[in-house]
């Protein structure tokens, strides 16, 4: 499988990272999600990260809609309505439909799916997932925190559960995907996405000089 993530952000702080343990910025994005759209072209399974929310709560009471989704969200104060969360989100939803009208221009139409049981199925060989890098697990540089949800992905089981519980959502991951021409289950328009978290004191992580600020 084919691992990659991108810290989310204005064009100037977007920053990638893969498993081949390559890195980089807003300036060769265009390069490595043509290389993606290249592997699965060539019948490869590829896992797209993005550290933004990628879908949001959809909730009958009016008094919770902004409410934390839970979770890793919850028990660190993050929630996706508040700060660097909603400034991710309203930067998620611009890039994600580039990034993959992008990532189509070479693997052309194929299944894609933001459910990790789908897609550890083989029922689509792209996978979108979130990343959650906040507070004390960031890193100094955006590629920095790409790279450390890179390695975290690789250390979860696709079955593991999500690090905030899914409930009814809009999945703006999938709405991108669906209007970038890529073919998915309609049903997951309104399911959460799976959302695999960096924690501070994870073994073997890197370690940073300074942290940034942010989700």
């Amino acid at each position: 499988m084919n691992v990659i993530c991108i810290d989310v952000g204005s064009p100037k702080n977007v920053g990638w990272g893969n498993d081949r343990g390559q890195t980089g910025s807003a300036l060769n994005l265009l390069d490595e999600l043509h290389r993606a759209g290249r592997l699965l072209l060539a019948g490869e399974r590829v896992a797209l990260g993005f550290e933004a929310p990628i879908w949001t709560p959809r909730r009958a009471e009016l008094q919770r809609i902004t409410a934390s989704r839970g979770g890793v969200e919850k028990s660190l104060g993050r929630a996706w309505s508040a700060g660097a969360g909603c400034g991710a989100l309203g930067a998620a939803l611009a890039l994600m439909p580039w990034c993959f009208a992008t990532v189509r221009e070479t693997s052309g139409s194929i299944a894609a799916t933001t459910d990790p049981v789908a897609f550890a199925s083989g029922v689509a060989p792209l996978f979108i997932w979130e990343a959650f890098v906040s507070g004390a697990a960031k890193a100094l540089l955006h590629h920095e925190d790409a790279a450390l949800a890179v390695t975290e992905y690789q250390s979860r089981h696709l079955r593991d559960p999500s690090d905030v519980p899914g409930e009814a959502a809009m999945n703006h991951a999938a709405a991108a995907l669906r209007v970038a021409g890529f073919t998915i289950q309609e049903e997951e328009l309104g399911k959460a996405g799976w959302v695999v978290c960096v924690r501070a004191n994870r073994p073997n992580r890197p370690p940073t000089s300074l942290q940034r600020s942010g989700r």
